[in-house]
């Protein structure tokens, strides 16, 4: 059976988005385990919501997305560097090239989801005298976010070196469910323990495709709508040689080890 689960859109205060990050750290500290709590981590803008709200519809586990949740067992959705695996724990990726075109847009224009004390204190932060010319400014923007990252206070390095090859995790690619959603759906609540059927995975990723979502079709892009372009690969359109050195500079083997590059390039 397939069961829903709402979204909630309202914007609210900075100050209530740090009160409830403290609550939901302390309840992963003490009771991930006791409480069966699910834990989705990622980079932010790697899609982990979107495996969320999916799971969430397949086991009717509550996401509580966007306010306090519930004292109950519940899918805990955030930006968590590893330090000890103390529950059920997914960890996200995705190839951070697009994570980086995916956050440039985030960060640096107002859109249904982002709140807008956010974009002003980046934008105040990069300066950037045109941002809608994105493959001038995305060098710049590639070695801000690699030197001097504001929100979450680390850069992809960390999550990477802080996560990879930890034991006892479930991983999941951003990839993988763009080109085998019910495979992929199926496989992470079995890993979980859930017990769902092949075509509950399969209702629920046509519910919550991007065509369904945005009312649009993969790749159709909407500049001031969260779900924006839905598509794999996006970097190839916004980076120059010159970014593509700097990325490289920053990452170092990081995107080797992760699979999306060979060793003798792009």
């Amino acid at each position: 059976m397939v069961r829903n689960n709402s979204e909630t859109r309202r914007v609210r205060s900075r100050f209530v988005i740090r009160v409830e990050a403290v609550y939901r750290k302390m309840m992963l500290r003490y009771l991930h385990a006791p409480m069966g709590l699910i834990l989705v981590t990622e980079y932010p803008k790697s899609g982990a919501s979107w495996l969320a709200q999916m799971l969430s519809a397949t086991t009717g586990i509550p996401f509580p997305r966007q306010e306090f949740p519930p004292l109950r067992k519940a899918i805990y959705h955030g930006h968590y560097l590893g330090h000890g695996v103390r529950g059920p724990t997914i960890v996200f990726w995705r190839d951070p090239r697009d994570v980086m075109v995916s956050w440039y847009y985030h960060t640096l224009f107002h859109s249904n989801r982002n709140h807008p004390s956010f974009v002003e204190m980046y934008r105040r932060a990069l300066s950037f005298s045109d941002r809608n010319d994105i493959r001038e400014n995305m060098p710049e923007f590639i070695r801000f976010n690699f030197t001097r990252p504001l929100s979450p206070g680390f850069t992809f390095n960390h999550y990477f070196d802080s996560w990879y090859g930890v034991e006892g995790i479930i991983e999941c690619r951003y990839e993988d469910l763009i080109s085998a959603p019910v495979d992929t759906l199926h496989e992470i609540n079995r890993k979980l323990g859930e017990k769902t059927t092949r075509s509950e995975c399969s209702a629920v990723v046509e519910r919550y495709s991007f065509r369904n979502l945005a009312n649009r079709n993969p790749g159709q892009e909407q500049k001031t709508n969260y779900l924006r372009k839905g598509i794999v690969g996006d970097w190839k359109n916004h980076f120059s040689d010159e970014a593509k050195d700097v990325f490289k500079t920053f990452i170092g083997d990081r995107l080797v080890r992760l699979g999306y590059e060979d060793s003798d390039g792009w």
